[in-house]
């Protein structure tokens, strides 16, 4: 251990004793940098857990990619078939996707039909699996709905709903054959399944599909194997990823991330003020101390050392009791999910938590570059200290 430090070290313990109101003072930061700290993990946690929560339901409901070409897909088969060949790549269905009208009664509202093959649809998403009330597959000229829609129009199994849709654009019947939840609003209002053969023969007969959904072995990969399913395929068609298909969402969700993270940030910032006046009642303080220091050979950069040191310290202590209590906290919250939520809001009862260990690096980081900041005025005034003035009266 260098003597700056254990001079530094020193100070702070023997402020209690020596200078009590410096050393409340001193406390009082520690407790704010904490308090900050561990604000700033927690809010962070529940936003990132709610970011991979949506990303989870987004990705559940649609397909990693989406392969589409002007006019439609007109070799299906043969398309399929060159997808399954890239490497990374885990399953592929065809899509017949529409903009229809749904009426019941005298009720009506706009849903994307969205036609899919039975037997392929299950390994390319998860709407299979959210099918809560019916039997898949779809039937012949049988609708699976969202819970949503079913709930507000109160629907059952076996009702019949008209569909407007098609070049002739005439009201259709349809059976309700099954009801599906995603936990998004959106899908679970205005989306609605069957088989393609249904849709088809809504559109007209000889309808191409609209596309070809593509499963990956990870959803993050989604740029480098959609560059690679293009190469696959070439001209004329088009890839795009889950993450272009919701850009605008996730660019708002991690703007109001960064927000979130600015904001609180001030917290700290507010906090890290009472360590410039804890060093500067601690070198007014120590002046005696700090001559004899200069008088005996110490250099100005040393003097500067021992007070940015202490003032590095409190920033240290309080990064470091915010971040166990933070952390404390989200683990708290994941396992015993103590806050509650309305379900019929949110599709969720509790918050979801998730802390990202990049989260957690800048906030330690942002913490402790704040307190070195602050430290770096009074350790300055401390360091140009003339060793005659600060024994003059000794």
């Amino acid at each position: 251990m260098n003597y700056e430090l254990f001079l530094a070290m020193r100070y702070l313990n023997g402020l209690r004793r020596s200078q009590p109101v410096v050393s409340v003072i001193a406390m009082i930061s520690v407790l704010g940098i904490a308090l900050g700290v561990a604000a700033l993990l927690v809010v962070l946690g529940v936003m990132t857990g709610f970011d991979s929560d949506l990303e989870e339901k987004i990705i559940g409901a649609n397909p990693h990619l989406l392969v589409q070409v002007e006019g439609g897909v007109p070799d299906v088969e043969e398309t399929l078939a060159r997808i399954r060949q890239v490497p990374g790549v885990v399953a592929a269905s065809p899509i017949l996707q529409t903009q229809v009208l749904v009426r019941r009664g005298d009720q009506a509202v706009g849903v994307l039909l969205r036609g899919v093959d039975p037997q392929r649809e299950a390994a390319v998403t998860r709407l299979v699996q959210a099918v809560k009330q019916g039997t898949w597959p779809p039937g012949v000229d049988e609708i699976f709905v969202g819970s949503e829609l079913a709930r507000r129009w109160t629907l059952r199994i076996g009702d019949t709903i008209q569909i407007v849709g098609g070049e002739k654009a005439k009201p259709r019947p349809y059976r309700v054959g099954g009801v599906f939840t995603t936990g998004m609003y959106e899908y679970d209002m205005h989306l609605t399944l069957a088989s393609i053969e249904t849709v088809q023969n809504l559109l007209g007969p000889g309808t191409l599909v609209s596309g070809i959904g593509v499963r990956i072995q990870s959803a993050v990969r989604a740029p480098e194997m959609k560059r690679a399913v293009q190469r696959q395929l070439n001209y004329p068609y088009w890839v795009t990823s889950w993450m272009e298909m919701n850009s605008n969402l996730f660019a708002a969700l991690k703007l109001e991330k960064v927000t979130m993270f600015v904001i609180l940030t001030l917290i700290v910032l507010v906090a890290c003020f009472n360590i410039i006046a804890t060093l500067l009642m601690l070198v007014v303080g120590k002046t005696k101390e700090i001559g004899i220091l200069r008088a005996i050979g110490a250099t100005q950069r040393s003097v500067q050392s021992v007070f940015l040191l202490a003032g590095s310290l409190i920033g240290i202590a309080g990064t470091a009791l915010g971040a166990a209590v933070g952390a404390g906290l989200c683990a708290a919250l994941k396992k015993y999910q103590f806050i509650h939520l309305p379900a019929e809001i949110y599709y969720i009862d509790h918050l979801p938590v998730k802390l990202a260990s990049a989260d957690l690096c800048a906030i330690v980081g942002a913490a402790l570059g704040i307190s070195i900041l602050v430290s770096v005025y009074p350790s300055w005034v401390a360091a140009r200290m003339a060793p005659a003035k600060a024994l003059r009266y000794e």
